[in-house]
């Protein structure tokens, strides 16, 4: 096969290939802005390829209508180059943020469509070299090659930005465009500019010209593959209709009654069956539409936890830098006020009048709660940052009972309230664990019991069973609803006599116990049978 048939055979594979593509997606949604996009930048390259051949063909027999056809095709280029870069632009869906670059590159476009067609400064006139045509180029040409670069860039790098942060779905879609797209631009950047104008070498045109059917190739697979314009329901509607036609005609042909009764009863057999394959097909592409537009919306939804997320990491690495910071700086004064209190308290600085004792005595409490307080915080930031030491060793509870009971002795009097520890009749073991851990844990118990408790008092009792250490604080306090026992020891919750009776409470010492006793496989629970009825919470440590 010569080179002219190729040639010949190359021509009408594009132009069908994009007729068929063109009327295809127009008739399927005429309204459709991408639909209506390819359909007209398709009108332009058939307009761009064929004028480029034809000059070729006609060759010397008719030179002056040769640069005609030619110069049509150099109008149809930029704006070509112009529709191609807005079906880019509105199939990444970026219409809004390259607004401004839109109608620059239109107006670009038409600028250069009209002094190429209309003047000589773009292609002055045609020569022929043997069977080549060769091109003489005007004055300004320069200024046409740096346009069309410039839509060419303005293309490809918004779709290369967008397909490498594309999810998934649109990724798919773009990627066959993508390739196509470069394939092309790359072959005109050679072969269209490069070679003819820097070097002369015109024989190789063909080769851009013909790299339509890269971007044709790759917009029709998108379509089929993916559904980028619906053109799989406009496929199967054509082969429908298409073999009703081949029926039809082989019904019409048919030689007697017999032979024609049958081919139409197949005839219309088919049409039924035809029409509900295409039903199917596009209630197929309907629901895979509504499939991919569900995903997208869970992979934003995701994308957008995520990112909630790491911001709420932050923040809460933020607050626990900040709680931990502010409570180290607050234990130096703290305790310094505790001493200075203690000391006036026992007359280290002169003898305090009877009238000065009572406020003292507030103030103490008051600083108190407050150390209690920057230690539960402390406490709380290490927890959340995963930092608390743990260091077991063998520990008596009843001593560590005892001292606590020690520390409460003010507020116990204050409040006219009894504190007793039930005696152990046999000498009660130890067990292995971490002091400190466990102190806070049984005062945070004793400190709750004594804020929500307003007469009676407290009773603490040591239990062994066959493996476990059991330590029961009761009090004859306010009690707890069966609702607040469910989210009781949860950060910041309170039963509803905090609010009653302790209003500055945190809701954080009860949060803290739970963790330090589940840090040596204990457990602690609470019971009630209600309001004004007491509570009883019970702590259990292994023995073992």
């Amino acid at each position: 096969m010569s080179f002219s048939a190729i040639n010949q055979f190359l021509i009408v594979l594009i132009n069908a290939s994009a007729i068929f593509i063109g009327i295809s997606v127009w008739r399927h949604n005429s309204k459709g802005k991408a639909n209506r996009l390819l359909a007209l930048m398709t009108i332009y390259m058939l307009l761009w390829v064929d004028f480029a051949y034809l000059p070729r063909l006609i060759g010397k027999d008719a030179p002056d209508l040769a640069l005609t056809f030619l110069k049509v095709s150099w109008f149809v280029t930029p704006l070509f180059f112009a529709f191609l870069h807005f079906l880019i632009i509105y199939l990444i869906e970026q219409e809004q943020k390259y607004k401004w670059l839109n109608r620059i590159v239109l107006f670009l476009g038409i600028l250069s469509a009209f002094i190429t067609g209309f003047t000589d400064l773009i292609v002055d006139s045609i020569r022929f070299t043997g069977p080549h045509m060769s091109i003489n180029y005007g004055s300004g040409m320069l200024p046409f090659l740096v346009t069309i670069v410039f839509i060419i860039l303005v293309t490809i790098c918004p779709l290369i930005k967008e397909y490498s942060k594309a999810k998934i779905i649109l990724k798919l879609k773009l990627q066959y465009v993508l390739i196509g797209v470069s394939i092309f631009y790359l072959a005109n950047m050679i072969f269209n500019i490069g070679l003819p104008i820097l070097f002369d070498i015109v024989r190789l045109y063909w080769i851009g010209d013909y790299s339509t059917l890269f971007l044709l190739a790759a917009l029709s697979y998108a379509a089929i593959a993916r559904q980028l314009f619906n053109i799989k329901v406009v496929l199967s509607q054509a082969l429908v209709g298409i073999i009703a036609v081949i029926l039809l005609a082989q019904t019409a042909s048919s030689h007697n009654l017999s032979d024609f009764l049958s081919r139409l009863f197949l005839l219309l057999t088919f049409i039924i069956l035809g029409q509900l394959l295409a039903k199917s097909v596009q209630t197929e592409v309907k629901r895979r539409e509504e499939l991919e537009t569900l995903t997208y919306q869970l992979e934003t939804v995701n994308v957008k936890l995520t990112m909630a997320y790491k911001e709420l990491e932050k923040l809460d690495k933020a607050k626990s830098e900040f709680i931990s910071i502010t409570s180290h700086q607050l234990r130096t004064p703290l305790t310094a006020i505790k001493g200075y209190l203690s000391m006036l308290t026992e007359g280290v600085y002169g003898r305090v009048n009877q009238k000065m004792k009572e406020p003292i005595q507030n103030v103490y409490q008051s600083n108190e709660r407050l150390i209690k307080l920057v230690n539960d915080l402390l406490s709380l930031s290490r927890l959340d940052a995963g930092k608390v030491k743990f260091e077991p060793q063998l520990i008596s509870l009843e001593e560590i009972i005892k001292d606590i009971i020690e520390e409460f002795k003010l507020p116990i009097e204050n409040k006219g309230l009894y504190i007793k520890i039930k005696k152990v009749k046999t000498p009660f073991p130890k067990v292995f664990a971490d002091q400190d851990h466990v102190r806070q844990a049984i005062l945070n118990i004793i400190d709750n019991a004594i804020k929500y408790t307003e007469k009676g008092g407290i009773t603490i009792e040591l239990l062994k069973t066959e493996n476990k250490a059991q330590i029961k604080i009761s009090d004859t306090g306010k009690g707890i609803t069966r609702e607040e026992l469910d989210r009781l020891f949860q950060m910041f919750s309170r039963a509803s006599a905090g609010n009653q009776f302790h209003a500055e409470g945190a809701g954080i010492g009860l949060y803290i116990a739970k963790k330090f006793i589940e840090m040596h496989k204990g457990r602690i629970y609470a019971e009630s049978k209600g309001d004004n009825s007491g509570s009883i919470f019970t702590i259990e440590l292994p023995l073992n």
